[in-house]
Order: structure tokens, then C-alpha cells, then sequence
């Protein structure tokens, strides 16, 4: 497993679940999908839950496009600000050599 961000934000949306933010750019992670994710809270529990990695289309198009990632089964309560979400390697692009 491997932390894939730290959650800053969260926006419910019936019929949608919750959005966490900030959301990795499209070069960054595997998608379309779902995934079993392990979450950290900022508590000290530990809980696994499908996470939805969705695009999202905007216009105007951003300069970086992002993945949304949604929990349809969960609500804001269940994952705070300062949750850390961890995902299994394959999720992961691999890294260019040179990449930062």
C-alpha cells in the first residue's frame, strides 16, 4: 500500500456520495475504476471502503486535468479532514525516469 494523498476537503452530493480533495492528476493514478482503499483516519482507526475514480468533464478545460474520487457509500463524517487514503501500487502510473 501506498498513501495516495491526505484529504483536505470533502463535498457530499446526493446521489453521488463523497468527494474528497484534493483530487491527483490524471498522469498520477490508474483510471477509470474502483478500488479498495485503505483509510487512515486522523484519529488512529483504520477502515478499508470502494473508492470511484471517475473524470470528470468541465468547461473550461483546467490546465491540469484531475480524477475525482468519490466514496458513494460513505458520508462526510466518515472521512475527516487529515484522513489519509492508501491504495495498492498498481494504482500508481509508474514514474518516468527523470520525474520528480
Amino acid at each position: 500500500m501506498k498513501r495516495l494523498l491526505t484529504v483536505e476537503d470533502t463535498f457530499a452530493i446526493t446521489g453521488r456520495g463523497v468527494i474528497v480533495a484534493p483530487m491527483p492528476a490524471l498522469h498520477e493514478i490508474r483510471g477509470p475504476g474502483e478500488v479498495e482503499v485503505e483509510l487512515r483516519l486522523p484519529d488512529g482507526t483504520q477502515r478499508t471502503a470502494l473508492m470511484s475514480v471517475l473524470v470528470e468533464f468541465s468547461h473550461p478545460t483546467p490546465a491540469v486535468r484531475r480524477w475525482t474520487l468519490t466514496f458513494k457509500t460513505l458520508e462526510k463524517a466518515d472521512v475527516p479532514i487529515g484522513t489519509e487514503i492508501w491504495c495498492p501500487e498498481s494504482v500508481f502510473m509508474p514514474r518516468l525516469p527523470g520525474a520528480r
